[in-house]
């Protein structure tokens, strides 16, 4: 594959995480099109190796569309040796930078969940008490309850498998992280008394066995840290 293409509207580079393609963001887009098509044709007739290549396309502080994402991507992997792994943009929709915001909040609310209540929240939420038997929490991010956790709580509304439920006294009655459930199967009066003792636990989906573990809250900044880690 051909690099080093310079002072042009369409750049290649080599680099540690691979091969970028960089987009230059202020002529037109009709130009950069043309000028990326003709770079891949010529690239596709100068190329005899079948190994396929995954590419990261870049594309400036210009904002593309699912339309124009598309174009771009088919005519880059038009040669059938190229694959394009992702198109990042250093710009986005007021409604993107809205879901983004609402995704990462935390929304606390200082009172008691009672029995028959729902309370739905985008983002986290924080409940500063505790959530009774019969009482629902639901939000797209982690739950946090500071109190007594014996009612339904259901982290990850929208698909997050990362949320967490985690409680000063986590015994919930049904509990459900993305798509995947856990149901105790201690009667109510077994589930208040093991409420008295219990200690502050969190709970997540555990991706080896792609079910929802305990464990003892001390070691919730360590998973956070990991995730981190991983989405780096």
């Amino acid at each position: 594959m051909k690099t080093g293409y310079s002072n042009q509207f369409v750049t290649i580079k080599g680099t540690k995480e691979g091969l970028i393609v960089h987009l230059d963001d202020r002529c037109a887009y009709s130009e950069l099109m043309n000028e990326l098509s003709a770079k891949m044709m010529e690239n596709m007739n100068g190329n005899e190796s079948n190994k396929e290549v995954h590419v990261r396309v870049h594309v400036g502080k210009r904002y593309v569309d699912d339309g124009q994402r598309e174009e771009i991507r088919s005519t880059i992997e038009q040669s059938g040796a190229i694959v394009v792994s992702e198109i990042v943009s250093d710009v986005i929709t007021m409604a993107e930078a809205m879901k983004i915001k609402e995704d990462n909040q935390i929304q606390s609310y200082s009172h008691l969940v009672r029995s028959g209540q729902v309370l739905r929240v985008k983002g986290d939420a924080l409940i500063l008490g505790d959530v009774n038997p019969g009482g629902t929490v639901e939000a797209t991010g982690d739950v946090y309850v500071l109190g007594a956790l014996k009612g339904t709580a259901r982290a990850g509304t929208e698909g997050n498998e990362e949320a967490v439920v985690a409680a000063a006294m986590l015994a919930p009655s049904q509990m459900m992280i993305a798509d995947h459930l856990y149901l105790t199967e201690l009667t109510r009066e077994e589930l208040a008394k093991e409420a008295t003792w219990a200690w502050p636990r969190y709970a997540y989906v555990k991706k080896e066995q792609q079910t929802i573990e305990f464990y003892p809250m001390s070691s919730l900044a360590e998973l956070r840290k990991q995730g981190n880690k991983d989405k780096e």
